[in-house]
């Protein structure tokens, strides 16, 4: 079996590194372009702005790279991309742990809805986010609730953010953790009118796993939600987490099973809007 390029500050269990396609896991996204990673930080720093400006300009931008990057009709590695690294001043305004930034692992994956932004606010408004039977929305999770601290009776018709708490267990091949994440949504309109969300998600604490020292140390994320001319809805999601385990292995298989599951979270998103 050959080895993967990258040995680094993120390391996942041998059990993991047997389960997955080695060859996949070894073949990380390619590099986004600087307008890419500048407009999807800047996302993230100006999603509290007063004025959605800036917001609008990021999402613009990307729905720019997106067309001329990835292959939306494609399989996960042609939607993917690895985005620059953060800064402190990327994220100086919400809480979190004391770790540099720079130390998450970037990557970005981009998804085709055939359901407008209107049909997603409903996902967004669930509490159980791991409902009985065959509705489970989010991935990797066996307890997922969301408790909302503002907008939950307004948004988005007569509110412009939801702000939440979310209480959740994640279990993978490699660890089961209980973490909080705190994650709030915006509705706004691009230049043009069309509708747009955003969501910004991350972690006031790090979270260790429930047996043994593995633990998520840092996560931020922005999400995009765009209407496109023929209803359908362009999907975006960028996440910067830092992972540490107690054996090494490379940050590029870190990479292959984070994004697996952020593709998973569109498909089931998209499940449930059919089944509902």
């Amino acid at each position: 079996m050959p080895a993967c390029p990258r040995l680094g500050r993120k390391n996942v269990r041998s059990s993991m590194l047997l389960a997955l396609p080695f060859a996949l896991a070894c073949d990380p996204p390619p590099d986004a372009s600087e307008p890419f990673s500048d407009a999807a930080i800047a996302a993230l720093g100006a999603f509290n702005d007063e004025d959605p400006a800036t917001l609008v300009r990021a999402f613009e931008q990307l729905e720019v790279e997106i067309g001329e990057s990835l292959d939306l009709s494609g399989d996960v590695t042609l939607r993917s991309l690895t985005p620059a690294d953060l800064t402190e001043a990327d994220v100086a305004d919400m809480t979190h742990p004391d770790r540099d930034p720079g130390a998450t692992l970037p990557v970005a994956l981009a998804w085709s809805s055939p359901f407008a932004p209107t049909e997603h606010d409903r996902i967004s408004l669930i509490s159980d986010q791991v409902p009985e039977g065959e509705d489970a929305i989010e991935p990797f999770a066996i307890e997922y609730t969301r408790t909302f601290t503002a907008g939950e009776d307004c948004f988005p018709a007569e509110c412009e953010f939801l702000r939440s708490r979310n209480d959740m267990t994640k279990e993978n091949p490699s660890m089961t953790v209980p973490l909080v994440l705190m994650k709030d949504w915006r509705a706004f309109e691009l230049s043009d009118g069309r509708a747009a969300r955003a969501s910004r998600g991350w972690m006031e604490e790090g979270a260790t796993e429930l047996e043994g020292s593995d633990r998520i140390e840092q996560s931020y994320a922005i999400e995009l939600w765009t209407e496109q001319g023929d209803g359908t809805t362009l999907r975006l999601l960028v996440l910067w987490a830092e992972t540490t385990f107690e054996e090494e292995t490379a940050d590029d298989l870190v990479v292959f099973t984070t994004r697996i599951g952020m593709d998973t979270l569109f498909r089931n998103h998209d499940g449930w809007i059919e089944a509902h």
